[in-house]
């Protein structure tokens, strides 16, 4: 297996990432991931808050209107612990493999590498921001970043990019920066590895995000955050898990709950990764519906959960339903929300 870069000594803890092999994916067979998103293992806030500090911390003060954007899926979770983390509210938005419906203007763009390449992202039609900043896990070549990018020089001529590793080789970190100063954009790169406490920082308290970060209807935003609400209270499951890109519902409902009734956050992802007795220890594999992808669960204790709810996007839902014949099946309660207009 190629080996991982090593990290610098000084390297902070929550900038840690996992290597992994992909399997069926010819065009990129390794991958890293944080540890801490909830794809692994359930979500660990306590490093994704120290993630969003450390990334406080290196931006300068942001002037508003700043957009703040995941990459789907590995760098939603990561964004909107760095947004959440900023001392102003910033506009918070995912970019989906879904066309989904929405009253926003639609971005498009590609992700060359991907199981599914092309990608959306919906923005207020006509919004202008100062600046923009972009969150990754890792940056490998950087030709998905370029072509967000360049989708983006009618939003904005200022990018910051965070990322918790910088793995482009010098060629191609210096390639984009001068196509980047030949299209008009001002790009600055911050590798969080890198990067070591200040002396002194003690952030304040986080401020919430304006969230709604796939342009959903009220609708579909509000009744489902809804539903959640009433089945945490009358269902008290253990654990959530959400279903690919369906991340944004059980954030905004985290967001809400007092920390010590948090139950388990765990996703179901796409990503197809080798089991390698390190980092995945196990994995269950979702049945293919009408010719989409897999979804896997990795590393699942079953006796750890007694009650679970999941959430699901209306064009997935199919998934929900193995998902929850996969919990009865194992002697689990489910519960499942799927999320209209999707």
């Amino acid at each position: 297996m190629f080996p991982l870069p090593l990290p610098p000594p000084s390297a902070p803890a929550c900038t840690r990432l996992l290597q992994v092999e992909r399997d069926g994916n010819p065009l990129r067979r390794f991958g890293h991931v944080s540890p801490f998103i909830g794809k692994l293992a359930p979500v660990c806030a306590r490093h994704l808050d120290q993630i969003g500090q450390l990334t406080r911390a290196a931006l300068p003060d942001l002037p508003e209107p700043t957009l703040v954007i995941g990459m789907t899926e590995s760098s939603l979770l990561l964004s909107f612990f760095m947004a959440r983390w900023q001392q102003k509210p910033v506009d918070l938005r995912f970019t989906t493999r879904k066309d989904r419906a929405t009253t926003d203007e639609k971005l498009a763009f590609r992700e060359p590498h991907s199981h599914g390449p092309q990608h959306f992202l919906a923005l207020d039609r006509g919004r202008k921001y100062a600046q923009i900043v972009i969150v990754e896990d890792e940056l490998t070549t950087g030709a998905t970043l370029r072509n967000l990018i360049l989708a983006l020089c009618g939003v904005s001529h200022r990018v910051f990019v965070a990322t918790l590793r910088d793995l482009r080789p010098q060629s191609l970190r210096d390639e984009l920066q001068n196509e980047m100063l030949s299209a008009g954009v001002e790009l600055e790169v911050l590798s969080l590895e890198t990067l070591q406490w200040p002396e002194n920082f003690a952030p304040e308290k986080p401020v919430s995000p304006l969230f709604n970060p796939f342009g959903r209807t009220p609708e579909a935003l509000d009744g489902a955050l809804q539903e959640l609400r009433e089945e945490a209270k009358t269902f008290a499951p253990d654990t959530v898990f959400m279903i690919g890109e369906c991340v944004d519902i059980a954030l905004r409902w985290w967001l809400e709950t007092p920390e010590n009734s948090r139950p388990a956050l765990r996703q179901i992802t796409r990503s197809p990764w080798k089991i390698d007795g390190d980092a995945t220890q196990s994995a269950v594999r979702f049945p293919k519906i009408e010719g989409g992808s897999h979804y896997f669960l990795y590393n699942f204790d079953v006796s750890l959960s007694r009650r679970v709810v999941w959430l699901a996007e209306k064009s997935n839902e199919a998934i929900g339903a193995k998902v929850r014949d996969f919990f009865e099946q194992n002697g689990i309660a489910s519960r499942g929300i799927v999320v209209a207009g999707t």
